[in-house]
């Protein structure tokens, strides 16, 4: 796992983070509903070791991204919109 920044946004590394939902096929959810959540880590440069220095952030949502690509790219917007306080509730002042 490479600790190399993805994204430096005004002070802040962001690294966009994308893993698969799946479900299995006898519990009657739409192979459809499968694909990709997002949650981004926000931290200070060189930080990454440092857990106090860091923090995850989640998107929750009901529907999932379809293409990985896609995926990352909002996980980043995410993290942008978060350092500038677009996100109630979240916020990385004490990072």
């Amino acid at each position: 796992m490479s600790t190399r920044p993805l994204l430096l946004y005004k002070g802040y590394e962001l690294h966009p983070l994308v893993f698969s939902r799946t479900f299995s096929r006898f519990d009657g959810h739409s192979r459809y509903a499968e694909g990709y959540d997002i949650a981004v880590r926000i931290c200070r440069p060189s930080a990454i070791e440092t857990s106090t220095a860091s923090r995850v952030f989640r998107l929750n949502q009901p529907n999932t991204f379809s293409d990985f690509g896609m995926a990352r790219r909002a996980a980043r917007q995410q993290g942008k919109d978060i350092v500038d306080g677009k996100i109630s509730g979240a916020s990385v002042d004490d990072i």
